[in-house]
């Protein structure tokens, strides 16, 4: 199973997590389905040329225009 973007459908940069089998993110420094840390996958993170990643490093979501996050809505 693939993630992909709730806005526009696109492939999201993911890895199955060592300890439940079901993909997460590879920015994600918890796994969303079990909350295992996976921190050593940090470093495989790609992010497209001139976008944001939130701040709070539990979350998937990227700074928009408005300068929000677009899944939880922080400002960075």
């Amino acid at each position: 199973m693939n993630l992909t973007c709730d806005e526009c459908g696109a492939a999201l940069p993911s890895d199955n997590c060592e300890s439940c089998r079901k993909p997460a993110p590879l920015w994600a420094k918890f796994c969303p389905h079990c909350g295992i840390e996976l921190v050593a996958r940090r470093s495989k993170t790609k992010v497209k040329k001139g976008r944001q990643l939130c701040s709070d490093e539990s979350c998937i979501g990227i700074i928009g225009e408005d300068g929000l996050c677009t899944d939880c809505g922080k400002r960075p």
